[in-house]
């Protein structure tokens, strides 16, 4: 007879959400927002493909950080929004590019696909349809294209 502790592996679908899941973004969808783009691109004097990444990623660092009033940030509240469980805590994000057509446009990574209970322990996965409500939220108000997403083998 096996043991089956020594025999334990993952199934396969608890598999996809150990990956990281890239959230794609292109560019401004607001003549205000393209705007601003513009006018720093000229004023800095650099590049569109620079200043649409920075900002991009200068929004996305202030979203991350902790609100003064509580410990949540934008992307715990995003998940209690679009998840409907209360005390969750959103995976550990950061920035990136990627290339289209030539282009660099702005991309948000999640560390993994597993939304965090209030001990900050991987409770609950992360499904399809709340990645994708927070892209569209994030498209809202960061005024960036949201595209689509897509659980990265590796980062």
């Amino acid at each position: 007879m096996q043991n089956p502790v020594i025999q334990h592996t993952l199934p396969e679908d608890e598999k996809i959400y150990r990956r990281p899941i890239a959230l794609y973004f292109g560019g401004p969808w607001t003549t205000r927002q393209q705007e601003i783009l513009d006018k720093r691109a000229i004023k800095w004097d650099c590049s569109y493909e620079f200043v649409l990444n920075d900002d991009f990623a200068d929004t996305i660092n202030g979203y991350s950080n902790a609100r003064a009033d509580s410990d949540k940030n934008y992307f715990d509240c995003c998940l209690l929004i679009h998840s409907g469980i209360s005390e969750v805590y959103s995976p550990k994000v950061w920035t990136d590019s990627y290339t289209h057509n030539g282009f660099r446009y702005p991309r948000l990574i999640l560390k993994d696909g597993f939304i965090r209970d209030k001990n900050r322990v991987k409770r609950f996965f992360l499904r399809d349809e709340v990645i994708n409500l927070i892209g569209q939220t994030l498209e809202e108000h960061t005024e960036y294209e949201y595209i689509e997403f897509k659980r990265l083998k590796n980062v």
